[in-house]
Order: structure tokens, then sequence, then C-alpha cells
């Protein structure tokens, strides 16, 4: 009877559900009452929910994120536009459940906030008329850009590239057929039917469009195709953001920084340097700065989740160099300066500023409970925009 009772609950709840929602059974409540089956089943889902309860599930997902108070207003921005999200997809329960992740969403707007509080507020004090091109490195499947598109001013981005070597290659002129290796963008070129029954792509949905393009970026011969048909051709200024790149992508971004006309770079560092670069006696080599691969490279990485490698502590040191490295080699010189900031979210802030623009390294706590990729580092060419750098970090 009790076996009953949960499966007439499950039909009903799952008959009251807005289209392109969907119901999962808690299958460890068959065994008990029909109210606690309910119980157990609702507070770990977000399906069957209103926009505003939504919403407020979001809220209570995120509300001991770190820096959940020190970018408060940035979360709560991050959250309305997974609310958007949500409604584009809406009849779309695939590309829904492929996007929304609770875990990957909830860990992708930690690392995130600090960016987007950077952007957010370079745009605030923009007065030209020119738009900004924004190029996410390593996007991956675009969350940052994706939050940046919902949040930022329309009248002063002109469009967002996605640039991963998993994209397939966009083709304006035929359909792309995505093979088994390629990343799914179905969120982002994917089609969809109004109440009217006409069809349409997602494309056209994003307030910024979010464009995608296949890069390698360990492949000089893409970096030069980079600047060649995108800096090179580009109209207006030109923001670079590079989140959680691993190894020696991040010497790639600050090259890219370095050699184009780029006005702002925002980087957060991730894994450091696989060995291979220690063994052979490497050199690694960004603006003006050189130093030993064997000083920063490490055995180690994650497979599935999973840490392989020393114990995550034992490189904390060798990955605080690693970040001092990468900041002394973009290419804003000058005198420096350190600044210590006592909030909860934050440590300390080294700044440079030169007659070329300014460079600061941020160590903002978004890992906890062992974890110590903290650093966050950002450069603006001149004109500098001094709002954006406040005398404390990013905050």
């Amino acid at each position: 009877m009790m076996r009953s009772w949960c499966c007439i609950i499950a039909i009903f709840l799952s008959s009251s559900l807005s289209s392109g929602d969907a119901f999962i059974l808690n299958t460890s409540c068959v065994n008990q009452s029909p109210s606690r089956c309910y119980a157990t089943s609702l507070p770990d889902i977000n399906y069957g929910l209103s926009d505003q309860e939504f919403h407020t599930w979001l809220q209570n997902q995120v509300q001991d994120a770190p820096g959940r108070n020190t970018y408060a207003s940035t979360y709560e921005d991050s959250l309305t536009a997974i609310v958007n999200w949500r409604k584009r997809y809406r009849g779309n329960p695939q590309v829904w459940k492929r996007i929304f992740k609770k875990d990957r969403v909830v860990k992708e707007l930690i690392e995130s906030a600090p960016v987007i509080e950077f952007v957010k507020r370079a745009m605030d004090n923009q007065d030209d008329d020119e738009k900004f091109t924004i190029i996410d490195l390593c996007s991956g499947k675009g969350y940052l850009s994706m939050f940046l598109s919902e949040i930022l001013p329309k009248e002063k981005v002109d469009k967002f590239i996605l640039v991963d070597k998993a994209w397939a290659i966009a083709n304006k002129k035929t359909t792309t057929e995505l093979k088994p290796h390629h990343m799914n963008w179905d969120h982002i070129y994917g089609t969809t039917v109004n109440t009217d029954g006409e069809e349409s792509s997602y494309f056209t949905t994003w307030p910024i469009p979010l464009y995608t393009s296949k890069q390698d970026l360990k492949d000089s011969c893409n970096q030069r195709q980079m600047t060649k048909h995108f800096f090179n051709k580009i109209d207006g200024p030109v923001i670079i953001l590079a989140v959680h790149l691993c190894g020696t992508l991040s010497l790639k971004a600050i090259d890219m920084f370095n050699n184009n006309q780029v006005k702002l770079f925002a980087l957060k560092p991730c894994c450091l340097p696989q060995m291979v670069y220690a063994n052979r006696g490497d050199v690694f080599r960004i603006g003006q700065h050189e130093f030993d691969a064997k000083d920063v490279c490490s055995n180690g990485q994650y497979n599935k989740g999973n840490w392989l490698g020393p114990p995550r502590w034992h490189l904390q040191p060798r990955f605080d160099y690693w970040a001092d490295n990468l900041f002394k080699g973009i290419d804003v010189g000058g005198s420096s300066s350190l600044e210590q900031d006592g909030s909860e979210d934050s440590g300390y802030r080294v700044s440079v500023s030169s007659h070329d623009g300014i460079k600061a390294k941020d160590d903002i706590v978004i890992q906890v409970d062992g974890g110590f990729q903290n650093t966050y580092i950002f450069a603006e060419r001149e004109p500098v925009t001094p709002a954006i750098w406040k005398s404390s970090n990013i905050t």
C-alpha cells in the first residue's frame, strides 16, 4: 500500500509540472509514508517550482558559498541570470538538464564572481560609445559568458566569443554535424518553437550574442589565426577573460594579452604545469619575464573529480610561486605596492602601475577546506579606469 501511495504522488506531481519540467522520484522513499516521501524528494530538486520558487531555492543553495557576502549584488544578478536560462529552455528539458547541474553551476558561479564583478565595474564606468568584445578563453560550455550576457548592458557589449578546442567548427552556410568528441552547443545554436509554432534559434534569444570558436591555445598556428581574424579585425576595445586555466594555458592567455591590443584582462590560474616541462629543462618566457619550469611544475592531476598526486596542501608554495611569475609576465611595468584587506573573503593585493596601465594580483578566498587556488590576476591598459581599481581588491 505504501508503494502505491508513492506512485500516486509521483504521478500527481509530474502531471502538475509546467512544460519542460520533470520530476525525479526519490526511489529511496518507496517504503516510507507518502508524507515522508514528498518531504525527502522536494528539497533536493528544482523541478516543478515556479520561477520565483526556483530563485528562492537557488538562494538557499549558495547562502554559505565563499564570497557570497562580498559579492552580494553579483550573486543576485547571477541567480537572476540562471532563472532566465531556465525560462529560455522551458519546453526543452534535454538542454536544461544538460546545462543545469546544480553543483557544477554553483562551482562556476563561485569561481567566476570576482571576474563578473570586475567586468561589471568596468562597464559601469565606460563612457565611450564603442562596444566591447569579450573573449572567453577555455570557455567550456560558456557559463561565464552566459552569466555576463544576462547581466551586462547590451548597449556596451557587442558580443562574446567562446574559445575552446572542444567546439566544432561553426559554419554559417551549412549545419555542422557534431562528432562524439565535440562539446554540445545546443544551448547556443539549438532551436526552439515559440507559442505561434514558429521555429527559431536560441542564438537570437541571448541579450548579448554568444559565438563559439574552435581554437587550441597551445597551437601557435591557432594563436596567429586569432590575431589575424579576431584582434586585427575587431572594432572597439577587447576584454580577455580566462577563468580556471590549467597548466601552461595561463601562459598562453598572458601572451595573448601582451601581444595584442587588449584593454582589460582577467585570469584565474588553476593547476600547475606537468613535470614534462621540468624534465626537459624548459624555461618559461612571458613578456619580459622568464623562470625555470622546474620551480613550478608538479606531478598530479584530476581524474573524474579525484585528485591523483601528492597532497594538495603540499603544492601551495609552488602554486603561489607560479602565480607570482604569471603576474610578473604581464607587460605592464612600473612601481608596485602591497595592500592588505581584512575582509572575510579577501587576503592581499599586489598592484603595479605605470604609464602603460595597471595590473593587480588578488588573493580572494573562494577555495576552502584545503583548497588554495585563490589567486586572481587583473590588468588594464591605459587609459586606466580609476573606479575599477579601488584601494582593496575586486570587492
